[in-house]
């Protein structure tokens, strides 16, 4: 029998594969997501007009741009931590990578209903989208959690009380996208709005709160 504070060497790895393969996830989703801008129909002469017409694939593009590109700066915050994986560890970063790799999927949900649509299809495409941000938000606070109970997979300087704090802020992510859920049942495009907004404010902070993060760590 195994002590519960040790893990046998032979369910730990490296974290090399399960980055590159992440890496990959992630460059595929974020490819994906400027398929769903398409050329617009057009009269002869009304390109302008109709490219302005489409300016909800715009806002939903940027919105899961900066959300993957977020999430991919974290991820490689997360692995650059560790120096050893486990087999939970490894299950919940796929569930990061499911919700990431359906994102191309609700953003082009978003695009083409939320503006354009009937309000049911509009709310549920808004809806669809934080479901998805839902998804990709769940696994980083289990996967912090595993790290406070073993410690011994991160790389030194780094412990169960750091990873405590970071398993916190986790949480605050499901918060806001539950709100937006709620919001897109009666307001889809003010959901879609938010959506942006939480991109940016997240882009904005996240290399802060990288930062602060290796500073705690000190």
């Amino acid at each position: 029998m195994v002590d519960d504070g040790q893990i046998p060497n032979a369910q730990l790895s490296g974290t090399a594969r399960v980055e590159a393969f992440s890496d990959g996830v992630m460059a595929i989703a974020i490819t994906l997501l400027i398929l769903e801008i398409r050329v617009p129909e057009h009269e002869p002469g009304h390109l302008p007009e109709a490219l302005g017409h489409i300016w909800p694939s715009y806002v939903a593009y940027l919105a899961s741009f900066l959300t993957i590109g977020i999430i991919w700066l974290n991820h490689h915050s997360f692995f650059g931590r560790l120096r050893h994986l486990d087999h939970v560890i490894r299950w919940w970063n796929l569930m990061l990578l499911l919700g990431v790799s359906i994102l191309p999927f609700p953003t082009g949900l978003l695009a083409e209903y939320v503006v354009h649509g009937e309000q049911r299809d509009a709310a549920v495409a808004a809806v669809i989208y934080g479901i998805a941000g839902v998804i990709m938000t769940i696994p980083w606070a289990p996967m912090w959690w595993r790290l406070v109970h073993r410690p011994e997979l991160f790389e030194p300087g780094f412990d169960a009380a750091f990873a405590r704090r970071e398993a916190s802020r986790a949480y605050p992510g499901i918060l806001i996208y539950a709100v937006c859920i709620a919001i897109g049942l009666v307001w889809p495009v003010v959901a879609m709005i938010l959506y942006l907004l939480v991109g940016i404010f997240y882009a904005i902070t996240s290399q802060g709160w990288l930062k602060q993060s290796v500073d705690d760590s000190e």
